[in-house]
């Protein structure tokens, strides 16, 4: 979730922990191009050259060779984030946040940089989805944050290929790339325009708007799957607060815990850059130190002879 609040406007950016079920077949979303978009698809201007390039922008070279089978793929992937789900209960870590505005000349300016405790918890509700916290030692207050602006729950953005949450998703592959020295599968994704609870939100002076998103699972490794590398961006701008430019850039790295021989994929850092109602600014999470709570790995066996 992101929470964000200005001086004398309370304002929270949510990546919401909750969706509610529709009926929508997730197979026929299958293979619906992801260029489809919006009229409201957001384009860069010369004084965006603070934001990475749009997700439709960036370049994904591929090997010709391959060939991509998307269910097989999104099926897969969702497995390994449900076992997150089952095995992970809660982690915490050391949280440093960087924060940068930007000038009206679109120059970063000096970053100021807070630190936290962190403690981060996801489960299953009895529904089928997932409910998340955040806590930091310093509370949750935007007060506590620079520039008052509050920022939570972007790690909880890989829901995305979590099997009750892909059915809101217009999906495409765009072949096999290579994370590092690994091949690793390209997947687009687009929030469909119709689903009932969005993945992000934001709140200003007590009134919601929710945020319909677009974007790129950049590194999907082909042999286990696991989610390295998301990019997102807004689908559709928000005239009404001015909300013009949300992306967000989440990696996610192998974090080993001896003590239960255990190695679960967890977020390294988020990265988001924002433009509504003229705030700008460029911030990051970063996470170090972990430290899990418990773990329970989940296991099935054949019924009984």
């Amino acid at each position: 979730m992101a929470l964000l609040s200005l001086v004398a406007v309370d304002t929270v950016i949510a990546q919401h922990d909750t969706t509610t079920k529709q009926d929508v077949d997730a197979k026929g979303l299958m293979g619906v191009p992801a260029d489809v978009r919006s009229p409201a698809e957001i384009t860069r201007s010369t004084l965006d050259r603070w934001v990475p390039p749009d997700v439709d922008a960036m370049p994904l070279p591929v090997a010709s060779s391959a060939s991509c089978s998307l269910p097989n793929v999104v099926s897969q992937t969702g497995l390994r984030v449900e076992e997150l789900v089952h095995n992970l209960d809660r982690f915490s870590a050391t949280e440093v946040i960087q924060h940068q505005s930007v000038n009206h000349s679109g120059n970063l300016q000096r970053p100021e940089i807070q630190k936290f405790n962190y403690v981060y918890s996801m489960r299953e509700g009895s529904d089928g989805y997932m409910i998340s916290e955040e806590n930091r030692d310093r509370g949750r207050s935007p007060s506590e944050f620079p520039d008052q602006i509050a920022t939570i729950g972007s790690p909880g953005l890989i829901l995305v290929f979590h099997p009750n949450y892909i059915k809101n998703f217009r999906m495409s592959c765009e072949g096999l790339g290579t994370w590092g020295s690994q091949p690793a599968w390209q997947i687009r994704f687009e929030e469909l325009p119709d689903c009932l609870h969005r993945m992000s939100m934001i709140i200003i002076d007590g009134k919601s708007y929710d945020i319909r998103l677009r974007g790129i699972a950049w590194w999907i490794l082909e042999d286990s799957y696991q989610v390295a590398h998301l990019e997102i961006d807004l689908a559709e701008t928000i005239p009404k607060i001015r909300l013009r430019l949300d992306h967000q850039a989440i990696e996610y790295l192998p974090v080993s815990f001896p003590e239960s021989d255990t190695t679960i994929w967890l977020p390294s850092s988020a990265e988001l850059y924002m433009d509504f109602r003229g705030h700008r600014f460029y911030r990051r999470h970063t996470y170090t130190n972990f430290k899990l709570f418990s773990v329970s790995v989940q296991q099935q066996f054949g019924g009984p002879r």
